[in-house]
Formats: C-alpha cells, structure tokens, sequence
C-alpha cells in the first residue's frame, strides 16, 4: 500500500512538472493597456517585436532567469520520478519555480535600438495565462511534498 502512495505521488509529481514546463508555449506576458503578449518561449528566448531595417528595432532579450523558472518544475519531476531521494529536495525546486515563475516579468528585459543607441526600456507586463497555470501548478507540486515530508514526519 505505501508503494502504491509513493508512486502515484511520483506520478501526480511528474504530470504537474510536466505541464508547467509545457505552459512555455502559452501567453506568458501582456503590455499593460495593450492587446499585446508574449508567449513563454518568447520572454525566454527572445524575440524582436519591432523592425525599422537599419534604423531601429525592439526586442525583448534572452533571459537564463526564466529559463531557470520554467525548467525547474520539470527538472523537480524528473528528480522526483527517477530517483530516490526523499521529498524535500523536489518540493524545494517546485518552491523555488513558483517564486521565480511569479518574477519572470521582473527578469524580462525589453530593449530599443534608434539609430545605433540601444535603450532599456521599462514595461509595464501583466500576468497571462501560462504564467499563471505554470505557477498554479508549481504551487501544487509545492504543496503536496509539503503535505508528503509532514505525512512522514
């Protein structure tokens, strides 16, 4: 019976770490007062969202932070799922991905090129839905280690 706990926790721990890794591809970031948002992939990895030739440009820059943020819960997953390590070490990784996953828009730098000069511009984001789940379900994974190292305890 303690087998079959352990493994659908392993399970759940899996499933939900998968699913906040996967919510990259979701809206991440809107433009506050502005239709505009930007997937996962895009806070991540970087995207140019305005192009003047050689005049000017505006990207958003690559960001390890939140590469980091939304690698975490998988990385928790996978800890959790093919080793036997006891719980603290996953629900500590799924802690810190919902802490770095809420302040993706404070790691998101927007840039803007005029004319060869190239200023930081600051945005004022918004949450959007894949953020939001992504650190939904991290909370969850949180969570149920807690309850899993109180229930040893």
């Amino acid at each position: 019976m303690k087998n079959l706990i352990v493994s659908e926790y392993r399970m759940v721990g899996l499933i939900v770490g998968f699913l906040a890794t996967i919510m990259i591809f979701l809206p991440a970031l809107g433009v506050q007062d502005s239709d505009s948002t930007y997937t996962g992939l895009q806070v991540v990895f970087g995207h140019e969202f305005l192009s003047l030739g050689g005049f000017g440009s505006g990207e958003i820059a690559f960001s390890m932070m939140n590469l980091i943020a939304y690698t975490l819960p998988l990385i928790a997953a996978l800890v959790l799922m093919f080793t036997k390590v006891n719980q603290l070490f996953p629900t500590i990784l799924f802690g810190a991905a919902t802490v770095l996953l809420f302040l993706v828009p404070q790691f998101t730098v927007v840039t803007v090129s005029l004319l060869g000069t190239v200023t930081e511009v600051d945005v004022e984001w918004t949450y959007a839905s894949g953020i939001i789940i992504a650190a939904l379900l991290s909370i969850i994974g949180f969570a149920i280690g807690i309850f899993k190292i109180y229930k040893k305890a």
